[in-house]
């Protein structure tokens, strides 16, 4: 309703209605973080006290109830939204809205508290009684929740990499031991809503990244102002993204639903293809940051190795799945390696390159014969793995041995 368009154009009705959810009394310390202060009467300060308000409520509201939890946060996200729309009505000067006197300050201070919010409902401890235990419903709406904990945290890569590296192994440790999910970091990853949790951090990450390709063509500019410490946090910043996709594919070897693999092979090839578009940006700073961006390369190898063989293996099994996004990802496969091959002839690093055939091995390890995975089906991409590229650092001339 906050998003309807003839509302926020009519400026009174929209502060009638958000006067009705004041709370009776503003607390000081909700504003202890920002700098400029909403002024009483203003629509920052009413839209605050809403929120105020629904927070309240959201927090007790946890104690009985997911689903009414939920819809409350989706309510305080549609707040949010509402207050962009309408700050890009008119233009802001000296950090206040010239017309409504709404500081800018108020959607990263509000956003963060957000994020806080759908962080405290991703660690609800589910209940047995809880009405809306449905694992199915849950799923939907972890989804939804768990996008706006990433969109909305301090840091999506960081928390990527938290979940990542962290609390994704709990649910295996779970598995194998009688603890209750309730001791997880987060009760709301478990078994059944894993499938759940593991696109969406596909994506957010593959999000992340893109808006790394962006930072990272502005650099580019001549008027970009591309001082070292910046490429330095930048280029640690993709370090980080390749570091989420690498153990979220690599999880694949621990685990064998189907669902996943596909995710794997289709995501993998997504983020291959959005790395891909930082190539020369990576090609420009390789002399100063050589040892760096070969660690990202030598990092995302360890995926395009693990996606060769899930793709071996659907092939062998005939898992339509995931055979049909091969095709596609093999591809993304072979740009990379060419791309990787480009970098080091150009810039002649002292690092060698060659490709060669490498041991055919299963997700577990184990050597297995290469007729293993012949199923006589063409998928209009060559059986080379695209991953036998090899990236060592050593000091020779760079090479291509056949």
């Amino acid at each position: 309703m906050l998003n309807l368009p003839d509302l926020l154009k009519e400026k009174t009705i929209l502060s009638d209605l958000l006067q009705a959810f004041q709370p009776l009394e503003m607390s000081g310390c909700f504003f202890q973080e920002m700098q400029l202060i909403p002024s009483p009467g203003n629509m920052d300060y009413l839209y605050s006290g809403a929120y105020i308000c629904l927070g309240g409520v959201f927090d007790a509201a946890t104690n009985f109830s997911f689903a009414l939890a939920s819809e409350i946060l989706l309510t305080l996200e549609v707040m949010v939204t509402s207050i962009r729309v309408f700050l890009n009505r008119s233009p802001c000067e000296n950090g206040k809205d010239t017309c409504t006197g709404f500081s800018k300050e108020i959607i990263p201070f509000l956003c963060n508290k957000l994020g806080a919010y759908a962080q405290k409902l991703l660690m609800h401890k589910r209940d047995k009684d809880d009405v809306d235990s449905s694992l199915k419903i849950k799923g939907e709406m972890v989804q939804k929740i768990l996008r706006i904990y990433l969109g909305n945290c301090p840091s999506t890569l960081d928390s990527l990499n938290e979940i990542a590296c962290s609390v994704l192994p709990q649910v295996y440790s779970s598995e194998t031991s009688t603890k209750d999910d309730n001791h997880r970091t987060f009760p709301t990853l478990c078994s059944a809503t894993m499938t759940v949790w593991y696109r969406v951090m596909h994506e957010e990450n593959i999000s992340a990244l893109n808006n790394l390709v962006k930072e990272a063509s502005l650099m580019e500019k001549p008027r970009g102002g591309a001082k070292v410490e910046n490429v330095s946090r930048l280029l640690n910043k993709i370090l980080q993204s390749v570091n989420v996709v690498v153990f979220l594919i690599n999880m694949c070897r621990n685990n064998d639903k189907v669902i996943l693999h596909a995710m794997a092979v289709k995501y993998g090839g997504k983020f291959i293809d959005s790395f891909l578009r930082v190539f020369d940006f990576l090609q420009i700073q390789f002399p100063m940051h050589k040892d760096l961006i070969l660690q990202m390369i030598k990092e995302l190898q360890k995926a395009t190795r693990t996606i060769q063989t899930l793709c071996s293996e659907a092939k062998g099994s005939k898992q339509t799945a995931i055979t049909r996004k091969i095709p596609a990802t093999k591809r993304s496969l072979e740009r990379f390696l060419f791309h990787v091959k480009a970098l080091l002839y150009t810039t002649s690093s002292g690092c060698s390159f060659w490709m060669g055939n490498l041991k055919h091995k299963d997700l577990m390890g184990q050597v297995v014969s290469s007729q293993a995975y012949l199923d006589g089906e063409d998928d209009g991409i060559k059986d080379d793995d695209p991953a036998d590229a090899i990236v060592d650092h050593q000091p020779t001339d760079v090479s291509t041995p056949h």
